[in-house]
């Protein structure tokens, strides 16, 4: 999503940051996945094989590209967290696709 490509380059405009507070997550290890995630819903994302309905609900069209990019951005998060640990203070700027469920996505829907 481009928002999300164009919000660090408006946080180094702005002197919000500089280019060394910037990192590149990695995929984050399957073993940290699993706990928060149930295994079966994992290995419906990690095979593409949801429902036309669990798809739906999710709110974005499923890709083999999306399922990689938020494993990358969970390990942006944890990163994140580590960096606030030592540091006081950090944020994941990749956005996420967020669900609140182990075992399917959803989206967040506007207060009522």
């Amino acid at each position: 999503m481009e928002k999300y490509e164009l919000l660090p380059q408006q946080l180094l405009y702005e002197g919000t940051i500089t280019q060394g507070n910037l990192f590149e997550p990695r995929a984050l290890d399957r073993k940290w996945i699993i706990g928060p995630h149930k295994e079966g819903y994992l290995q419906k994302l990690t095979e593409l094989t949801l429902s036309k309905s669990e798809i739906r609900k999710t709110g974005f069209p499923m890709s083999a590209a999306l399922v990689e990019r938020e494993v990358h951005i969970m390990d942006g998060s944890v990163q994140a967290c580590l960096f606030a640990l030592e540091n006081g203070i950090a944020m994941n700027v990749a956005g996420g696709t967020h669900h609140a469920f182990s075992d399917k996505g959803g989206r967040l829907l506007p207060a009522q």
